[in-house]
């Protein structure tokens, strides 16, 4: 399986960029405004208008860490100090004991579940996410643990963690739109974020791995064709994973540096779609986004998983800039985008160690980036 996830993430990461004379990523300057419009017309008009009107929950941009040790958190557990983000995503599935009560993190809490793959019948999830759901509060619609659940992660790759299995739109559309009614069912006012998808331009066999953007268009037709040709019925929020990939956050979405919509303004795309193609005027959350660190320096360059992040590594303080100018430029010029989670904080406090896999080097405890994102103005 490791083998397998290896050759997969090669060909996968392959796409973002060619490798030869590669330069790494820089804080370039922002892209004008006429830039934007050249690119995505649709941008240009939203840019700064705060009258736009999205359905689903009215939550205003959010600073989110996306977190290995989130009993770190703790109020009576002070390990870490307090964050001035205001979000946290958990993607393990704690006992209730752990996230309730006197346990209840003092952020909002997004909560990635785990049921939804290849593995699970649609009733299968539905059963899980409706547990989850009645779980997940003290008394029906009263002392809510969390405040948003994530269906699944990257269901367009087949890895395990991913879908677990065959790539199959339909059939996560259809578990989406489960677990969508079993959580509303329950307490309306939960947010459903359906599963940040990879961003990729996929493999041959699509069952393996499937381009982002295909698969997007074909889970939003499903979903349209089953529920009177309302292509949002089954989320409140989009989820996605704008990753910086080779490139700074102000790399254009189209140009020859973002193949296949994969750097961080790739997002960009995937709302044009949402909004152009299907009507859908929902906001997106950047599940996870991030930059990585020199693993090379960081003595991991011989590590299995290292030459299909060749070229991906960047300084400590490059990570920083990358990071802040990201939040910045999305802040300033997305209007869409909800809450962003940078994956992660603090995954390279794993006891596994940090030339295992490629997560140690996303992280930002205890590094540059950590100070920089807690001290950047967060309006």
């Amino acid at each position: 399986m490791k083998l397998r996830l290896i050759t997969l993430i090669s060909a996968l990461l392959a796409m973002a960029l060619p490798l030869a004379g590669e330069a790494r990523p820089s804080s370039a300057a922002q892209p004008t405004p006429s830039d934007l419009g050249q690119n995505f017309k649709l941008y240009l008009p939203l840019v700064g208008k705060s009258f736009f009107l999205f359905s689903g929950p009215q939550v205003p941009f959010g600073y989110g860490w996306g977190v290995y040790n989130f009993r770190a958190y703790w109020p009576d557990l002070p390990k870490y100090p307090p964050t001035s983000f205001n979000w946290i995503k958990i993607t393990d599935n704690p006992p209730k004991e752990d996230l309730c009560g006197s346990h209840r993190l003092p952020y909002k809490v997004l909560i990635r579940l785990n049921k939804t793959d290849a593995n699970a019948t649609v009733q299968e999830v539905a059963d899980d996410t409706w547990t989850w759901a009645h779980n997940m509060e003290t008394a029906p619609g009263v002392g809510k643990c969390v405040d948003a659940f994530e269906i699944g992660n990257e269901p367009n790759l087949s890895m395990q963690g991913a879908y677990s299995g065959p790539v199959n739109p339909e059939r996560y559309a259809d578990q989406l739109c489960a677990a969508y009614t079993a959580v509303k069912n329950t307490d309306p006012s939960f947010i459903v974020v359906s599963a940040g998808l990879a961003p990729t331009g996929g493999v041959s066999d699509t069952t393996v791995a499937m381009e982002t953007e295909t698969f997007m268009r074909r889970m939003l037709d499903h979903i349209r064709d089953t529920h009177a040709g309302d292509a949002g019925a089954c989320f409140d929020v989009l989820g996605y994973h704008n990753y910086g990939f080779r490139t700074g956050y102000a790399t254009a979405p189209n140009s020859a540096d973002c193949p296949a919509g994969m750097c961080f303004r790739g997002a960009e795309r995937i709302f044009d779609i949402l909004l152009n193609e299907y009507g859908v005027a929902k906001r997106l959350w950047a599940t996870e986004t991030g930059w990585m660190r020199d693993f090379v320096a960081g003595g991991c360059g011989s590590a299995p998983w290292a030459s299909s992040f060749a070229g991906f590594q960047l300084s400590d303080t490059a990570q920083a800039n990358q990071l802040v100018g990201a939040f910045q430029y999305s802040r300033a010029n997305w209007s869409w985008m909800g809450t962003m989670f940078v994956f992660n904080l603090d995954f390279n406090t794993r006891p596994q160690g940090f030339c295992v896999d490629e997560q140690h080097w996303f992280a930002v405890k205890g590094y540059p980036a950590e100070v920089a994102l807690e001290n950047m103005s967060k309006p």
